[in-house]
């Protein structure tokens, strides 16, 4: 049972790696208010969180933190490799320029 209904919507998420060697791009399956699917092969751990950056129309760059949910690390035919992410600490005005992209 999901809280918010997730669209299909192409947004281009950054992370920079924690690392410091550079930053992870991430094409978004689909998205809510709540969260995201990340298109990606390479996985991070459930828990694992991160800072998302994404460039909202009505908004410009957002940063968000986020947690993984879930990861998809064997996809069936069909399926993309990815995972689900939940926002954690997305403010009013950002949501309100989300909920716009998403409509």
């Amino acid at each position: 049972f999901r809280r918010h209904m997730r669209k299909p919507v192409d947004v281009e998420f950054k992370s920079d790696d924690s690392s410091g060697f550079g930053a992870l791009y991430f094409d978004s399956g689909d998205v809510s208010l709540g969260g995201a699917f990340l298109l990606s092969d390479l996985l991070l751990e459930e828990s694992e969180e991160l800072t998302l950056e994404l460039e909202l129309p009505t908004r410009g760059a957002v940063k968000v933190a986020a947690r993984v949910m879930w990861v998809r690390l064997f996809p069936k035919d069909g399926e993309p490799a990815g995972m689900g992410v939940q926002f954690l600490n997305l403010g009013d005005a950002d949501r309100d320029a989300l909920a716009k992209l998403i409509g």
